[in-house]
């Protein structure tokens, strides 16, 4: 593995918080245990890569480690792409990782999801308008975290919780990649995220309020796999109303929606289907 990533393996610490207190809102929590940065630098893409790495050739088997030498996954794509990096506060240490591939206008094939869906004849420029679209992928976060996280927290410390709780806990590392998502597209002016997803990873994102819209059926692409989109204005405002705490995190207490909703009403955004790039 490469030195990098190694020199962030160090063991989660414990952590005594009163995970039942209710005067502490979500996004308080947010705040104090994680942040999400660009990798901007090449020892952050590299820490972003070594993730991909970990997540997806060692653990979830989804690429072949021995094609990935390095101990970094990478591919073609992530030369038109912003690349995200979440910290543990704590202990800083990264634990999760996210890309959003950008429209390439040198190429007919402006998104990896745009080749896709033509083979099945689907043309997703006649549902929304490309310039104004990123495609999500590589999303994920360190199972290794996951498991520490509950393993360094003594017994003694641990608290029962409500199923509400438990949810939302389980699903902070999740809301502050998505936040991270949503600040990107804030400041670059993007109202549409496409994406090619498991059901179940779906499923997961409706439970939390976070709907996308199927685009044709399912396809073979590392398994089954369902070509979709969110309008992210229409997708807030349900979140706002099912799930108000995971609200607050995804849009920094608002603020993020407030600039999105700016940045919309200055720009040529519109629901009507357009037409990708010539």
């Amino acid at each position: 593995m490469n030195s990098t990533f190694a020199a962030f393996k160090r063991p989660i610490l414990a952590q005594s918080a009163d995970l039942s207190e209710e005067s502490e809102g979500l996004l308080a929590r947010h705040n104090r245990y994680f942040s999400s940065v660009t990798a901007n630098t090449p020892e952050l893409l590299e820490i972003a890569h070594a993730l991909r790495y970990q997540v997806y050739c060692l653990e979830r088997k989804f690429e072949d480690p021995n094609e990935h030498a390095d101990g970094l996954e990478t591919d073609a794509f992530d030369a038109h792409a912003l690349h995200g990096v979440l910290f543990h506060r704590p202990t800083e240490r990264p634990v999760g990782t996210v890309r959003m591939i950008l429209p390439d206008k040198s190429s007919a094939d402006c998104l990896p999801i745009v080749t896709l869906l033509r083979r099945s004849g689907e043309d997703l420029s006649r549902i929304l308008n490309i310039s104004q679209c990123v495609e999500i992928s590589r999303f994920a976060i360190s199972k290794e975290f996951r498991r520490r996280q509950s393993d360094n927290l003594d017994a003694a410390e641990l608290k029962p919780l409500s199923r509400r709780q438990l949810m939302r806990e389980g699903n902070l590392a999740c809301l502050s990649l998505i936040q991270f998502l949503v600040r990107q597209s804030t400041e670059r002016g993007i109202f549409y995220w496409a994406a090619v997803m498991e059901p179940k990873l779906l499923r997961m994102l409706a439970s939390m309020g976070i709907y996308f819209t199927s685009v044709g059926s399912l396809v073979m692409h590392h398994g089954l796999r369902q070509p979709c989109y969110c309008h992210v204005p229409s997708m807030l405002e349900t979140v706002a109303r099912e799930h108000p705490d995971y609200w607050e995190v995804l849009t920094d207490g608002g603020r993020l929606e407030r600039a999105l909703a700016e940045r919309r009403s200055r720009s040529d955004a519109s629901i009507q289907p357009q037409f990708a790039w010539q």
